[in-house]
This record gives structure tokens, C-alpha cells and sequence, in this order.
């Protein structure tokens, strides 16, 4: 029995204005440059774990302001002019694009191209390289953030922190800081799952709302309902 890697694509397709499709690249390589996930970004944006996924497949094609600002703020996007290329003369007649999504081994292509129907031809916009993100080859030293993690949170909630509710990207600054390291968002993920587990004074909850979830102690997540 074979253990090779086999290659595969997989095409999205969407129809929009090429404006569109500038905002899609920067929002990509913000991504990559900052070689976060499309999970881990979801996660800091306080969305379902698939939502950076749906966009990025053109599943979601529109989204509101609050979470574009948001999103601005997990990818450390200080100015929404570098989102675009300003100056540039942009049509805004449609055109039909096709994003081709290749998984390899060990890393992920981003290929765009617009398709020219009176040509019958695609055309390359952009090509982009992405890490496999669901390969860990450094499992000893993740395995020791996560201990980090767990007991600086442990201390967090000792002192009252989650007795009122913390975004995920906040949670996140706060352990960057403190542990004075970077912290790889999925392994913070990972340990406030664990909490999401417990019983007792250290449970935590996840509480939704329209905007995004936010991370509670579960003996003061009444108290912090909105009236």
C-alpha cells in the first residue's frame, strides 16, 4: 500500500469587479505574510472556525464593515488603503475568476485567473504560497507553548480576568505579552477548548453573538449579558 502524497486541485469560481478581487490578494497575503491559518484567523476574529475559509472559496462574498475592521486588526492592516493598489485604474466591469487551490505535501497554491470567454482562455492575476498549516513539525516545542498557555490562563482566571468577557484577539495580545513570545493562535485555541471541558470555578464559556463569540467564566457569563 502506496504512502505517497497524491496532488489535489480543487476550482472556485466567482463573478465580481476587479476591485473585488485586489482587496481578495491583500487580504491572502496578509495572511500568509503573517503565516497564520485561515482557522487561527477566524478564531482571532471570533467566527466560526470556517468562516476565513468560506471567503477565501468565495462562499462568503460580502461582509460587513465590523468585520472587515475586525479582520484588519488580526492581520495588523494599519491603513484599508493597502488593501489596494492606489492610483491604479481599476474596470469595474465584471469578469469571471477562478481561484485553483493545489494541496501539496507540505504546502498549499493559491492560483487565480480571470477568465476571458470570448478567447475561451485563462489568464494569470496571481499566484500565491501558503504552508500546510495542519502539519506540525515542531511538535516538542508546541507542546511546550501549550503548557505555557495553560498555566499563564490558569493564573488569568485565578485573578478574576475572565469574570467578564474577552475577545479571542484580546486573549491573544494579552498571552503574547505576558509570556513575552509569540503565540501561535491554534495553541491558544487548543487551551481555551480545554477549558470549554472542565467543571468547576475553571470552566469557561463561549458566548455568541452577532458580532462574534467572546470567552466567559462560566459562574459570571449571566452577569454579563446585555440588557
Amino acid at each position: 500500500m502506496s504512502n505517497k502524497f497524491k496532488l489535489s486541485t480543487k476550482v472556485y469560481k466567482r463573478k465580481c469587479q476587479e476591485i473585488e478581487i485586489l482587496i481578495f490578494y491583500r487580504m491572502i497575503l496578509h495572511r500568509i505574510s503573517r503565516h497564520l491559518s485561515p482557522e487561527e484567523v477566524s478564531f482571532l476574529m471570533g467566527k466560526p472556525l470556517d468562516f476565513m475559509t468560506k471567503i477565501e472559496t468565495f462562499r462568503i462574498k460580502q461582509i460587513s464593515m465590523h468585520d472587515v475592521f475586525v479582520m484588519n486588526d488580526v492581520l495588523a492592516i494599519n491603513n484599508l488603503d493597502t488593501m489596494v493598489h492606489m492610483g491604479v485604474k481599476i474596470s469595474s466591469a465584471e469578469k469571471r475568476y477562478e481561484l485553483h487551490m493545489t494541496k501539496l505535501a507540505d504546502r498549499v497554491i493559491y492560483q487565480l485567473y480571470k477568465v476571458d470567454e470570448e478567447q475561451d482562455q485563462r489568464v494569470t492575476e496571481f499566484k500565491l504560497i501558503d504552508i500546510r498549516h495542519d502539519i506540525d513539525p515542531y511538535e516538542s516545542s508546541t507542546a511546550d507553548e501549550v503548557e505555557k498557555i495553560a498555566a499563564f490562563l490558569e493564573e488569568t482566571i485565578d485573578a478574576g480576568y475572565f469574570n467578564e468577557e474577552k475577545q479571542p484577539d484580546e486573549v491573544h495580545k494579552l498571552c503574547c505579552e505576558k509570556l513575552e513570545s509569540y503565540v501561535r493562535p491554534k495553541n491558544l485555541m487548543k487551551v481555551l477548548d480545554d477549558l470549554l471541558s472542565l467543571y468547576g470555578e475553571r470552566k469557561i464559556v463561549r458566548k455568541e453573538s452577532p458580532y462574534g463569540f467572546a470567552y466567559v467564566l462560566a459562574a459570571h457569563a449571566e452577569s454579563t449579558e446585555k440588557k
